[in-house]
């Protein structure tokens, strides 16, 4: 990420907790406060946040950490694909037996997770 790459909401909500904890501090003033925190709703670019800290002690607080993805909707997904599917070839072939292959994919795919072949 370069320091003229675009801002974010995240950028931005980081930036006035960091003013908001400058101005308790006394660091800052009213006024300066005031300034600075519609200078952050302006900025477009991390460059134009960074000066706004210049002249102060620290420096923005790193952004939060990206969330972790949930398993269970890509299992949901896939289950669901696989349980269409046969479905579809149980109808279109006439043989039912497919239906157990949409009974059986899950738990294979719960097992393989727990074995740690498999990672989403």
């Amino acid at each position: 990420m370069s320091a003229g790459s675009r801002v974010s909401v995240a950028d931005r909500e980081r930036a006035l907790l960091e003013l908001s904890q400058h101005l308790g501090s006394g660091r800052l003033d009213l006024a300066e406060f005031d300034e600075r925190s519609a200078a952050v709703s302006t900025a477009t670019t991390k460059t134009e946040l960074a000066e706004l800290f210049a002249d102060l002690p620290g420096s923005m607080p790193p952004p939060a950490p990206a969330p972790v993805p949930n398993p269970l909707r890509t299992l949901v997904v896939t289950a669901g694909a696989i349980a269409a599917f046969v479905l579809v070839l149980a109808l279109v072939t006439g043989d039912w037996w497919w239906l157990l292959v949409a009974l059986g994919a899950p738990a294979l795919f719960v097992l393989a997770r727990r074995k740690g072949v498999l990672r989403t």
